[in-house]
């Protein structure tokens, strides 16, 4: 009987305690969503972003949150697929705290999902995405260069080559571009057509320009060099990838790919980034998305503030329209690479040189969210 007396004096102690409690000192929590692929084919794209996005929100959080709010990750993988980006995303609407979204990072997922968010009202930043097309609704927030302007660096001093095509927004692009700089593509084939090998290698180009996802433009590549191509083989932001030099081997070596995403050991990779964000990998370096999608969250954090800042709480309608005021188009220039064996890893990409003006952090203000 003693017991069962001590242990209800604790718990009405533990109640007392609690109903004492001061107003206000529990934080409330906002949170942000994020859907990328963590499995299969592309999981190296959520392995890399994730770590940057943690750290801008350790980063905000650890300054005392955003105007007092803890902000919270409710992370889905969608496995860089259409059909399942779209269910994730509207998995995402059904959280009410949830009042922003960051995804997908692949142009055919991204695209898919539109269409839950507009119907959610949740507005959608989206990284590393080069459809011009994405981000003209009102709710969308497209992060980067478009097709337009990769294509045109990627065929400077070319006047003659072969495109090689899954039909993305970089091939469209490449094929406008190509008329209106006067430069001969042909011939234009995909990679799933029969006999695409056969009709690139009796052009004979000097170069060939791919806009296929990492694993078929390293089987694209081996397959010209094998056939004894000798030309130069260009590429976006996908060859930047790690599966293009796994599936390519040694083809792979003297291609070169352009990229909005400087690399680790670039002098546009902030060092200091550098360990932070290998802080909270655990040592892995970063790879090429993760600094725009740590950029991308401290502009989702931006606008968080100035919403909480002019409604008290944040809301999806709030959000929505504290993008369009906070956000500022950042310049992204363009970073060369070539791949080659001497630095440091096999098949590891080199720096080559830069062209456009400097990267521009989105302002935030250091009240709120400054750096631990």
């Amino acid at each position: 009987m003693r017991r069962v007396l001590s242990v209800l004096q604790v718990i009405c102690c533990l109640i007392l305690l609690a109903a004492c409690r001061v107003p206000g000192t529990v934080r409330p929590t906002v949170k942000v969503g994020l859907v990328a692929p963590f499995e299969g084919q592309y999981r190296y794209v959520g392995y890399d972003l994730f770590p940057a996005v943690r750290l801008a929100l350790r980063e905000a959080n650890g300054a005392g949150g955003v105007r007092g709010y803890f902000v919270e990750l409710v992370a889905y993988d969608d496995g860089a697929d259409p059909e399942m980006a779209a269910q994730q995303a509207r998995k995402l609407a059904v959280d009410p705290e949830v009042v922003v979204a960051m995804g997908h990072f692949r142009e055919e997922t991204t695209a898919s999902a539109l269409g839950s968010y507009v119907e959610a009202g949740m507005p959608l930043v989206a990284p590393a995405v080069l459809d011009p097309h994405i981000g003209s609704d009102g709710g969308v927030v497209r992060w980067g260069p478009d097709a337009d302007e990769l294509a045109t660096a990627l065929l400077a001093g070319v006047q003659e080559g072969a495109l090689v095509t899954q039909g993305g927004p970089l091939g469209v692009a490449l094929q406008t571009a190509a008329e209106r700089q006067d430069v001969t593509l042909r011939p234009v084939v995909s990679p799933t057509d029969a006999g695409w090998l056969e009709a690139v290698l009796a052009a004979a180009p000097s170069v060939v320009l791919c806009d296929a996802d990492p694993v078929t433009a390293g089987e694209v590549v081996a397959a010209l060099r094998e056939a004894g191509w000798t030309g130069e083989f260009r590429g976006g932001p996908d060859l930047a990838a790690a599966d293009f030099v796994g599936v390519g081997g040694p083809a792979a070596e003297g291609a070169r790919f352009l990229t909005p995403w400087p690399l680790p050991g670039d002098a546009g990779l902030d060092p200091e980034f550098v360990a932070a964000y290998e802080a909270v990998s655990g040592g892995v370096p970063p790879g090429p998305l993760a600094l725009p999608a740590y950029e991308a969250t401290r502009a989702v954090l931006h606008a968080l503030e100035a919403d909480i800042a002019a409604h008290g709480v944040p809301s999806r309608a709030g959000m929505t329209a504290a993008l369009k005021e906070t956000w500022q188009e950042p310049p992204y220039p363009l970073y060369w690479y070539r791949i080659e064996d001497e630095v440091g890893r096999p098949g590891g990409p080199s720096s080559e040189s830069r062209v456009g003006g400097r990267r521009g952090h989105c302002p935030v203000s250091s009240s709120h969210l400054c750096s631990s």
